[in-house]
């Protein structure tokens, strides 16, 4: 089975890093299109052996050529799966021209989504086979705000390579890490502003913002794009996950395979995915979230049973099981078959790949 992944570009955010995840576990022959080009993880999709053809859409518009071209590109495989706004317009578009079935995967919870954008994925929602959801946050957003609902709708949590991280050592505890872009999405600043006195705080993503300064007393490094995110983590006492919306919380997922205790905003997918294995707070709320980080920059007992709490849990979310599920999902999909109007002939594998 061949299987041709259609996504934006291949910067380093969650939905391009599972994506890679995903290929890499060779569970079948995958190969990846991009609607505007590379990006920063281009390197590792390389290094991981995975095929790419790079699209050249200045924006995420593209058009009728592009719909041309990952139609060509299609007509090779058994099955196209769908990431993030432009991949999956364009996608599910060249997918019916090249009359192949199609999965597509919602990856977060779009507050900041403008009306146009909300208007295509409901009137496309209906041209994917199967619709999958990384949380069940993320798929009561999409039918309550969006008004997506779909026969075939799955809950596929994402999956991350355990492997590729190691327990840290206890530290002190006032060593911070916080890992995205610097975007509004990500909270970082209400993070700077609920920072408490003595800390080190380390950013780890693309940003304007650059070098170390001093918030109030607490030293903060903007450490850029950063490959090693790993040995960050193996170095810091406390992740700090302070998003005003979040589908999943892929570098949440990260830490509690580090062993750190991490506090993050009780929004969206975020508390389905730590349990009772992280420290919640309310989303930007920075009152809330300064006492969260003092509470835990001072009881190392705390650190270290939110640390192994989160160390277990994060077993349930290997990237071999995320891959094993979609698996699932595609040859059920491919073994259905379709007919001569587009509908499947059956829906044996409705709910084939949920995990909860």
């Amino acid at each position: 089975m061949r299987v041709l992944h259609v996504i934006c570009d291949l910067s380093g955010g969650g939905a391009e890093r599972l994506v890679l995840g995903l290929c890499s576990e060779r569970r079948c022959e995958q190969e990846v299109a991009t609607v505007m080009g590379g990006g920063a993880l281009e390197g590792a999709y390389a290094a991981a052996g995975v095929r790419v053809h790079l699209g050249s859409a200045r924006t995420g518009i593209g058009g009728a050529r592009e719909v041309s071209r990952l139609a060509r590109l299609a007509s090779g495989f058994d099955l196209v799966h769908t990431h993030l706004f432009a991949g999956d317009t364009w996608g599910r578009l060249a997918a019916r021209v090249a009359r192949k079935p199609v999965v597509t995967t919602e990856h977060n919870v779009n507050r900041d989504e403008r009306g146009r954008h909300r208007l295509v994925k409901r009137a496309l929602a209906g041209s994917s086979d199967r619709l999958v959801f990384v949380s069940r946050a993320a798929r009561a957003w999409a039918e309550r705000v969006e008004g997506i609902r779909h026969a075939h709708a799955v809950v596929i949590p994402n999956g991350i390579d355990l492997a590729r991280f190691q327990p840290a050592a206890p530290g002190p505890g006032t060593r911070f890490l916080a890992v995205g872009r610097d975007v509004p999405q990500k909270g970082f600043d209400v993070l700077l502003a609920a920072l408490p006195d003595g800390v080190h705080l380390r950013i780890a993503g693309t940003s304007s913002r650059r070098g170390v300064q001093q918030v109030r007393g607490a030293t903060v490094e903007w450490l850029g794009a950063r490959e090693d995110v790993p040995a960050l983590m193996a170095a810091s006492d406390v992740l700090v996950v302070p998003s005003l919306w979040e589908g999943f919380g892929l570098v949440a997922l990260e830490g509690m395979a580090a062993g750190l205790p991490v506090v993050a905003s009780a929004v969206d997918g975020l508390p389905e995915l730590l349990g009772d294995a992280g420290v919640l707070v309310p989303p930007g709320d920075a009152r809330a979230l300064g006492s969260a980080l003092g509470r835990v920059r001072e009881d190392a007992g705390l650190r270290a049973r939110s640390g192994a709490a989160g160390l277990a849990r994060s077993v349930s979310f290997s990237i071999q099981r995320c891959a094993s599920a979609y698996a699932a999902l595609y040859e059920g999909l491919v073994e259905t078959g379709r007919r001569d109007d587009g509908t499947l002939t059956n829906s044996r594998f409705q709910i084939v790949a949920e995990i909860r």
